[in-house]
């Protein structure tokens, strides 16, 4: 087989700099929502601004991947990210920004996030084939990429904060969206993969949920990831956050961030190294126990060196969840369903995330931190139980190696 890695390091390229652009726009804001109101709540509503929209949009926008391709989808959608982001600074400097103006821009943004990482994940089989890499391996690396823009996503926001402060910390952020675009247009051909068959676009948004829906295995792992995101969206963004923020500490809410993305890019390169030789249910079990564990003893609010320590053992155990889920979700959908199937799997797991933020805000600003963190941790036990008892999940080997 050709080996052509071009287009494989285009997708994971712009993969990083797309997430460390969102990364720190999903840093920056809550804080300084925080830090202007002085309201946990309102930094977890600004939160939930950014995921909310992106329930919809990944329905919508996972069917318009597989009507315009995967490739075009990606452009467009870096495209409008970085001009909703720019939004923002231009606004504070001009007609001044509320909190509901916040929440209306943000919301703008998160529209366009969701439909781009639909499509750089549905291209991860196509680049996997043309490269000659397994697609275990490929969605390990995928991962990586993710977890180095979540990686220096915070540390840039946290440094951002303390330089520059505002909301001017956020042009960097467009910066990134136009650079991800930019490499998306130069290593990632046109003709990677197949091109669209014509089909009525309501018609196919519902497909993909029918398809979704009906199979017992997606089913299982669509509920467990909302119980995940349920429980582990709100530990950074409302959670950590306020904790951090009674004393000031922004230095070290980015280098505990940074300590979660850099254990996951570890756990991720190693399920990549042994994914063929992994039980996929029995990974997902024990790393989904592992992390509640970790992150559940955030609740005892121990010093910053030691919750770094725990940030990294927990970003380690849960840096394999993502490529099992993707390969899992990949490898039961067609070629041509899969933007739209995998669109769908994003929306109705994320739909549980603004929940979680919501929650998790009055939560916080009732009971403290210390009952946040014993929450989420044992939010991540009860999705480990979740897949461990779930009949659509029995069975599932070894990934293959393509698709």
């Amino acid at each position: 087989m050709t080996r052509r890695v071009g287009p494989l390091a285009g997708v994971l390229a712009a993969t990083a700099l797309s997430v460390t652009a969102n990364s720190v726009v999903a840093i920056a804001v809550p804080w300084l929502v925080l830090e202007r109101t002085g309201s946990a709540a309102l930094a977890g509503l600004a939160g939930a601004a950014a995921i909310a929209p992106i329930v919809l949009a990944a329905v919508f926008g996972g069917a318009l991947i597989d009507r315009i391709g995967k490739r075009r989808t990606s452009l467009i959608a870096d495209g409008l990210s970085a001009s909703a982001v720019a939004a923002l600074p231009i606004a504070d400097a001009t007609v001044g920004l509320g909190v509901g103006l916040v929440l209306v821009l943000v919301a703008v943004g998160a529209v366009f996030d969701s439909p781009g990482a639909a499509a750089r994940e549905a291209l991860r089989p196509d680049v996997a084939r043309a490269a000659g890499v397994p697609l275990a391996r490929v969605n390990a690396w995928g991962e990586v990429a993710e977890n180095t823009g979540s990686l220096a996503g915070p540390a840039l926001a946290g440094l951002l904060l303390v330089l520059v402060g505002g909301f001017g910390t956020v042009w960097v952020a467009v910066a990134l969206f136009l650079l991800a675009l930019a490499v998306t247009a130069v290593l990632v051909p046109a003709h990677l993969s197949a091109r669209p068959a014509p089909e009525p676009y309501l018609r196919s948004v519902l497909d993909g949920v029918r398809f979704l829906l009906r199979d017992r295995t997606l089913r299982a792992i669509t509920l467990t990831a909302a119980v995940i995101w349920l429980f582990l969206l709100p530990f950074e963004s409302v959670v950590l956050n306020a904790y951090l923020n009674e004393s000031g500490q922004v230095v070290a809410f980015g280098v505990i961030l940074a300590a979660y993305a850099g254990g996951a890019i570890g756990g991720a390169l190693a399920y990549g190294a042994v994914a063929h030789r992994a039980p996929t249910r029995v990974a997902l079990v024990a790393a989904l126990a592992l992390a509640g564990l970790s992150l559940g003893a955030f609740a005892a609010l121990p010093p910053v060196p030691v919750m770094v320590g725990l940030a990294l053992v927990a970003g380690v155990v849960t840096g394999p969840i993502n490529p099992l889920c993707a390969v899992i979700v990949q490898s039961r959908t067609p070629e041509r369903f899969r933007g739209r199937v995998i669109g769908s799997y994003t929306a109705l797991a994320l739909a549980a995330g603004p929940l979680g933020l919501l929650a998790f805000g009055p939560l916080v600003d009732t009971y403290g931190p210390a009952a946040g963190f014993a929450a989420i941790g044992a939010g991540l036990m009860l999705a480990a139980l979740v897949a461990l008892l779930a009949r659509g999940l029995r069975g599932l080997g070894r990934p293959p190696r393509h698709v």
